[in-house]
């Protein structure tokens, strides 16, 4: 009998587990995807289009990032950049912005083919929000290449969340999602019990700019972090794969060397500034390795983001470049409010990059490896994360150098024909009565910002017209342009500075007409054409 209830009781275990293993192939095949959260922070929340119709027939208008008109179907190579305020090339014109940069060297490569970048990053975008746009983009559009240049607000949603929701467990969201990912019937059986994620916001809630969230992140927060973007980069991977449109993954470059912008020192560990001032007073007395034997003995007491920044400055006084450089990304790592990209972040882009083959562009290490010191600073950024001027011309050459490496445009351009490129776009004199040759900013706090000529002259009002787009005042972009012709400015640079605008004012005909008369006028017009064409006939 004892046998009999064994031998019954086996088969039905077996039984069990055979049809829980079938419940979970069944719902792996059906359901392979994992849940959509809407961000609680009202600026990382996308429209449900790519693009919506332009004025003018047979054109659109991007919705996100500098919504610029473009024809439909586009001439010759259309490449859409998402990510983040970094990318969109905050403070300054799209023509500074490294995807501008990019665009203008390749466009000197490949003057016979129609090369156009635009630029769909917006300010505050995570990757939850960039994949999104990645997929209504491959879903509903046909670009020639996809760049994510995404990792500096990866944190944002998880310290709203953390100050606004009583629901949110980042140690429970980690469990939760790890079981997720490995068993399907347990994310069946978790929604029948408890159907609401713990990462969706409540209602009716008023949410303050991140900034003045005074909201720190745990271990558990930035382990979850690190996880939805390994997550959210791995579905732009396959989704671009399953779509068979070309992508490439950059890392994230971030002002090293910034820390006070940051205003997240954290807590000195109540006996790391004695440490600081014992190492400071060694620094120059003592051999190289005696110096960071002293360092490793102190770095129990230095685990604090304003210890470590404090410890990369001894560090380059001491001449010891490649340990400063891992201090600074320790401060990083160590940042109680992070508002940049960090080194756990740039390793997971290269991580998914090889593992599902997708071309990768460093650009965080070719940033720091140009850096004087190694690690990048106040020469190249405006802030912790935002290039300057010099940050996106570095970057906009990585970048086309990237593209070029792995022929992802299918141009055929020979490395000596790229830096010749990059050469001539770098030696090009500047006229400062070319809006795509202006690498002024609006005002930023705490940096002086260059005054125009008198606006009484025709480069003081070209000028101004160039400072009004780079706020976005289009129309009074045109106003200041008309006066300077008006004034005798030069008429080819005055016309397309007109063609540029009415682009980014929706209205293609009259930036066709515009660029059209502006390549007719112009002596060295070889990439006015080149602009021309990538608006169609």
């Amino acid at each position: 009998m004892l046998f009999r209830t064994l031998k019954r009781a086996t088969l039905g275990i077996i039984i069990a587990a055979m049809a829980l293993l079938l419940a979970e192939a069944t719902l792996r095949w059906t359901q392979p995807g994992l849940d959509e959260v809407v961000s609680p922070l009202l600026y990382q929340r996308n429209s449900g289009e790519v693009f919506t119709p332009g004025t003018t027939p047979n054109t659109r208008i991007y919705v996100s990032g500098r919504r610029r008109a473009a024809v439909n179907k586009a001439p010759g190579k259309r490449v859409l950049i998402v990510g983040a305020s970094a990318a969109y090339g905050e403070m300054f014109t799209a023509f500074t912005a490294f995807p501008g940069q990019a665009e203008r060297i390749l466009r000197n490569a490949a003057p016979d083919v129609p090369i156009e970048f635009i630029n769909l990053a917006h300010g505050g975008m995570g990757s939850r929000q960039v994949k999104e746009m990645v997929f209504r983009a491959i879903s509903r559009d046909a670009p020639d290449l996809i760049i994510v240049y995404s990792g500096n607000n990866e944190y944002h949603e998880l310290r709203a969340l953390k100050a606004r929701s009583a629901r949110y467990d980042p140690g429970a969201e980690l469990l939760r999602r790890r079981l997720s990912k490995r068993s399907f019937l347990y994310r069946k059986l978790r929604d029948l019990v408890e159907p609401s994620d713990t990462l969706t916001p409540p209602e009716d809630t008023e949410w303050l700019p991140i900034g003045r969230l005074d909201v720190r992140v745990s271990e558990d927060d930035r382990a979850l972090g690190q996880l939805l973007y390994k997550e959210h980069l791995t579905e732009i991977a396959l989704a671009a794969a399953e779509f068979n449109v070309p992508l490439m993954l950059t890392t994230v470059a971030s002002n090293l060397r910034d820390h006070v912008d940051n205003q997240t020192p954290g807590d000195f560990p109540p006996t790391a500034q004695a440490r600081l001032h014992s190492l400071a007073e060694m620094v120059d007395k003592v051999d190289r390795g005696s110096f960071l034997r002293a360092i490793d003995d102190a770095q129990p007491e230095l685990q604090s983001e304003g210890a470590q920044f404090q410890l990369g400055q001894l560090l380059l006084r001491g001449g010891l470049r490649n340990a400063a450089f891992k201090a600074f990304e320790d401060a990083e790592m160590l940042a109680l409010r992070p508002m940049s990209s960090d080194r756990q972040l740039r390793q997971t882009v290269r991580n998914v990059a090889q593992q599902h083959e997708v071309p990768l562009c460093d650009l965080a290490a070719t940033l720091a490896a140009s850096s004087a010191d190694g690690s990048p600073g106040n020469d190249l950024f405006v802030d912790h994360c935002h290039p300057n001027a010099a940050g996106h011309h570095q970057l906009g050459v990585t970048l086309a150098r990237c593209i070029v490496r792995d022929d992802l445009l299918k141009l055929g351009i020979t490395d000596t024909v790229l830096e010749t490129a990059i050469k001539h776009v770098e030696t090009t004199t500047v006229d400062p009565f070319r809006l795509d040759h202006f690498t002024g900013h609006r005002p930023i706090p705490g940096m002086k910002t260059p005054s125009p000529p008198p606006a009484d002259t025709a480069l003081g009002s070209a000028q101004r017209g160039h400072l009004a787009f780079v706020a976005s005042d289009f129309d009074g972009a045109l106003r200041a342009y008309k006066r300077a012709e008006s004034m005798g400015a030069p008429v080819p640079a005055i016309l397309l500075n007109q063609g540029l605008t009415h682009l980014y004012l929706g209205d293609l005909a009259a930036a066709r007409t515009a660029i059209d008369k502006a390549a007719e006028s112009a002596t060295e017009n070889a990439n006015i054409n080149q602009l021309r064409r990538t608006l169609g006939d």
